[in-house]
């Protein structure tokens, strides 16, 4: 057991003294012992009629007063930041200098904490985050508490988060593929509640790149998938459920950070027209969605890092996308500290301690000697300035996010219970279990192959089937077939984690449905296994985790030789993938059935079930596109210097991408079949409104299609032949039931970004082509737009 030494603090918490504030920050310290008597007393007090009073007062005396008393309104409105940039004002012209500067800089991380140097201690900092901002006791400024995200809130050293108390969810590019801003929404909301449980206040996500490199050992994380569009719409989601819980969002990584090779060093090669139509339309539309964070880069940008890139931060961020709240480095990521990265842009660094850094007095006094006129004019200001308009947006965010309406736990102080708490409910679970089914995506089923309902003999082959959930480094670092490794993974125990194995082979014995196994990647074990099956199950995977990019595109241990020797013995073979990423599949052709799951978190085995025996549909649809041969994808680049020369034709906008694709962009299929009847244009305020009817045609099974808009430009626009515009999920749909998808498209839609213009340019004669993937386009139309 952790030592500790306790405290008790007989006075108002929020008026402590300079020195009280500062002690906390170094101590572990026993919760039962800190609990402010007073407000246990005023509490009592609390009826439901004040609670509803006092939550739909959005003044700030209400606020004083719900945090005297610890009333938390649940959900908490965000507010404009009209209201929140005023709010800042008023509280930054009452902070002293260094008052300013303590928000600028974090005070450690999980396992460092505070005035302890590098190497990681020995000790962790329980009751702790990733990421700490203190406290202002003296203007009741809350503290800041920032946590990783990917799979659900991560997992640390010293039971941080106590492993298993949350939702290990799937990973983000699994919601990518759900094609799905609902569902997305509805995700956040709830992992935001799981957030706020655990007393963080600000999560690190999404990661909403645009991916380029196949390969990347991040991909997992990046829920656009291979597209902006996408992307944009699935991060406004996300970034609305999560914040609508009082959680705030970090929109990460900007920018250009598509790979993992080289990430501290090498610099993106970017031109304008590049980064606005292909990379940033994510970010956007986050940023438009009122994401309270932006998180820089590791690598450089044109030669710059992206952490004191002011085209980046400053000309691109702040000014053209309109970012009205902080941006924060990755951990580590201020490089330089001699780079004048504040005036540039950067607000906050990350984490902080153990190791030199920038944001302090004397670091500030140096940048401001320097007369050679490297920072553009802003050598002169006074360190008063150059400390508060950083200090301004984050106090701005915080009020957005109303952080100052609600009580709230302090780190090293009394975040023990709350770090601790069990976070998981029926609701979360089930939402989890929903949101796997509707990821997956069935990329083959020749002759109907699925569901299995009529069998009754199965053999389950394959080392995927009772791969554990691994946490052995305990700092996640390496990744497992449910959760990508590094700051994204999630853990679970084994007394709550259950392998496909268990879930498939408990489901078949509840059925009376016979089942062989070979539990490995040996194809003459699996050979002995097999023989009295009606249908083989085959399960591999591969996964990936950051600070690398993946070796190949293949599955694990061999995968593709044992799938090679069971789908030559004549017995019907499906197989199953999970992946964090793009796969290569050279066997394809020779198997009947192939779904693929991106990293599933908890559930993985509750998706596989559903997807074998139930007459619900799959409804998954790829947010990449799946290559016939590795060849066929942008490679990591190894020199100081990665061009990105091919521009906007990645994934299907290549030229080749119609026969290099084993399986195209938006695929997948169902167990339904779904007519999609003759687009009408009707009228709207937008600039173009599209409805049409989808039908479920099938005779048996219910399920749910994806119609996607693709927009093809004339040749002189010099744009891929298509690029994605809209799309619409409907609901489950009967045998026979039909509902309309309705789809309105901006002048952006049909505009493209001229770098002579700075900005964008709408075009005319462009075609709009409606279907159920790229490579599936059933019908089209004309754009009225003329010149």
């Amino acid at each position: 057991m952790i030592p500790f030494k306790p405290v008790i603090w007989a006075q108002d918490p929020f008026n402590l003294s300079e020195a009280d504030h500062s002690t906390i920050h170094h101590l572990l310290i026993d919760v039962q012992d800190t609990q402010p008597r007073y407000r246990a007393e005023l509490a009592v007090a609390e009826t439901p009629q004040l609670r509803q009073h006092l939550c739909a007062d959005t003044s700030e005396e209400a606020a004083r007063q719900r945090k005297q008393i610890g009333v938390l309104c649940d959900p908490m409105t965000p507010l404009s930041w009209e209201e929140a940039e005023s709010r800042a004002a008023s509280t930054l012209a009452k902070m002293t200098q260094q008052e300013r500067h303590t928000l600028m800089q974090g005070v450690g991380w999980i396992s460092m904490p505070y005035g302890l140097p590098a190497p990681l201690p020995a000790i962790p900092a329980l009751g702790h985050y990733m990421g700490n901002i203190p406290a202002i006791p003296r203007l009741g400024v809350p503290p800041l508490k920032l946590h990783d995200a990917g799979n659900g809130f991560r997992n640390m050293p010293g039971g941080q988060g106590k492993a298993g108390s949350t939702v290990m969810w799937p990973c983000s590019l699994a919601f990518g593929a759900s094609w799905d801003p609902k569902l997305v929404e509805e995700v956040a909301a709830e992992i935001g509640r799981e957030y706020r449980g655990k007393g963080s206040n600000l999560i690190l996500g999404p990661s909403v790149q645009v991916q380029r490199v196949a390969r990347n050992g991040r991909n997992f994380e990046y829920m656009s998938g291979e597209d902006p569009y996408l992307g944009a719409k699935l991060s406004a989601a996300y970034v609305k459920g999560v914040q609508g819980q009082g959680v705030m969002a970090c929109l990460k990584h900007f920018a250009f950070n598509e790979q993992e090779t080289n990430r501290m060093t090498e610099s993106s090669v970017v031109d304008d027209r590049t980064a606005w139509e292909l990379y940033y339309p994510p970010f956007e539309a986050g940023v438009a969605a009122g994401a309270g964070s932006v998180m820089c880069s590791y690598n450089r940008v044109n030669g710059t890092y992206a952490c004191a890139n002011e085209e980046l931060l400053t000309r691109d961020l702040k000014q053209k996308m309109g970012f009205r709240g902080f941006v924060m480095t990755d951990w580590w990521a201020l490089h330089d500290p001699a780079e004048a990265s504040v005036v540039r842009g950067l607000d906050m660094e990350m984490p902080g301690a153990g190791g030199e850094t920038f944001f302090f007095p004397d670091k500030l006094e140096a940048m401001e000697e320097r007369q050679d006129g490297s920072f553009k004019g802003y050598a002169k200001l006074e360190k008063t300035e150059l400390y508060k308009e950083p200090a301004r947006r984050i106090l701005a965010a915080a009020h957005k996010m109303r952080f100052f309406d609600a009580p709230a736990c302090t780190p090293g102080r009394d975040c023990m219970d709350p770090v601790f708490s069990e976070q998981r409910s029926s609701a979360n679970l089930a939402l989890a279990r929903r949101s796997v089914r509707e990821s997956i995506v069935l990329l083959q089923n020749k002759k109907s192959l699925l569901p299995l309902l009529n069998v009754k003999r199965l053999a389950l082959v394959g080392d995927a089937w009772k791969a554990p959930s691994l946490s052995t480094d305990q700092l996640g670092m390496f990744g497992d077939y449910y959760s990508g490794g590094g700051s994204g993974h999630c853990y679970l125990p084994p007394e709550r984690f259950k392998t496909p194995h268990m879930t498939v082979t408990a489901y078949a014995e509840a059925n009376d449905i016979y089942t062989t196994s070979s539990l490995s990647n040996n194809a003459t074990e699996a050979l002995s296994v097999v023989w009295d099956a009606d249908v083989i199950v085959v399960l591999v995977a591969t996964t990936a985790e950051e600070s690398r990019d993946r070796a190949s595109l293949h599955l694990d241990n061999g995968a593709d030789a044992l799938i090679e020797a069971l789908s030559k013995i004549g017995k019907p073979v499906v197989v199953l993938v999970q992946a964090p990423g793009t796969v290569v599949l050279p066997w394809r052709e020779a198997v009947d059935s192939i779904a693929l799951m991106f990293l599933g978190g908890e559930f993985t085995g509750a998706g596989w079930t559903q997807l074998l025996f139930s007459e619900v549909s799959p409804s998954g649809k790829l947010p990449l596109m799946i290559p016939k041969h590795e060849s066929h994808t942008v490679e990591p680049g190894n020199d100081p210097e990665v061009p990105y020369s091919e521009g906007l034709f990645t994934s299907y906008r290549a030229p080749s991408a119609s026969e290099t694709a084993a399986f195209p962009f938006g695929h997948g299929l169902s167990y339904a079949n779904f007519d999609i009847a003759a687009p009408e244009v009707y009228e709207c305020s937008a600039l173009l409104c599209v409805a049409t009817t989808v039908t479920n045609a099938g005779s048996r099974f219910p399920g749910a299609e994806v119609v996607q808009a693709y927009a093809e430009f004339p040749p002189e626009a010099q744009e891929p032949k298509l690029v994605l515009r809209g799309f619409q999920k409907t609901s489950v749909l009967k045998p026979g039931e039909s509902e309309r998808v309705e789809l309105s498209f901006t002048a952006r839609d049909f505009s493209i970004y001229s770098t002579t213009a700075g900005g964008w340019i709408l075009q005319t004669g462009v075609r709009i082509h409606i279907g159920v993937s790229s490579a599936d386009l059933r019908h089209s139309l004309d754009v009225p737009v003329t010149g």
